[in-house]
């Protein structure tokens, strides 16, 4: 939304058989995480419990500073679609994992740990907010998915071009050739990159971090389009735990 994240509230299960070793680790990598990504941050409470399963639940508080909140809702006829991070790489790191293919996996490293360590442009979200941007979330289940979910909620549609992804799909030849993979999948359904995806007024000057990948348009019978055709969704469901067409 725009925020300057402040403090996380933790609230944890753990089987009683855990380690304090284990929960101190835990604590330490957490607030290391804050220090990378949003320093200033910490951990101020939260809650403790047993259970057969661990299970961590971590709520982030954050400051407008006098900004308004930008919500997914903003969205207008005209506006500027641009990314701010990475498309396809964490679901490219993801693929490498899931090969078992120990050489590749050394080999691309990079990407691999853009899927087990993703580093959030967090502090972007605030340039944006300052930029004027109307809308703003992450893609965390895929670009498709999540541009369909800024498009429902201000009640637009929102068109990608496809030369404007052609450099996220670049970054992702060499691992893709490695395991026949398609890139342009990666880029429109793959999720957990946590780049932010955000609409600007056309007059705006957008920040240096984003990227123009499409434009907001009149609604439509469909939430999104590529080059005018309508894209199927086929992102990650994180309530279902499932890919809608698999």
């Amino acid at each position: 939304m725009g925020a300057k994240p402040t403090v996380l509230v933790v609230a944890m299960v753990v089987p009683a058989s855990t380690k304090i070793s284990w929960l101190e680790s835990f604590a330490d990598g957490l607030q290391a995480a804050c220090d990378q990504l949003a320093p200033g941050t910490a951990v101020v409470g939260g809650d403790l419990a047993s259970g057969d399963q661990v299970v961590i639940s971590v709520t982030v508080h954050g400051s407008l500073e006098g900004l308004a909140p930008v919500l997914r809702s903003g969205a207008k006829v005209g506006d500027v679609v641009a990314v701010c991070g990475p498309l396809g790489k964490a679901a490219c790191g993801l693929a490498l994992l899931q090969s078992g293919n120990q050489d590749l996996i050394r080999s691309y490293d990079d990407w691999v740990n853009a899927q087990l360590r993703p580093e959030p442009p967090i502090s972007e979200g605030v340039v944006a907010n300052e930029a004027g941007a109307t809308a703003m979330l992450d893609v965390s289940d895929g670009l498709v998915k999540d541009l369909g979910r800024i498009a429902k909620a201000s009640d637009v549609t929102i068109e990608i071009d496809r030369k404007q992804l052609a450099g996220y799909e670049a970054m992702l030849d060499l691992p893709a050739q490695s395991l026949g993979a398609n890139t342009f999948d990666w880029v429109l359904q793959g999720g957990e990159d946590h780049s932010l995806l955000a609409t600007f007024p056309a007059t705006a000057n957008l920040p240096r971090s984003f990227k123009a990948i499409g434009k907001v348009v009149a609604k439509s019978e469909h939430g999104v389009l590529l080059d005018g055709q309508p894209v199927a969704d086929s992102g990650w469901d994180s309530i279902t735990g499932s890919n809608p067409q698999s």
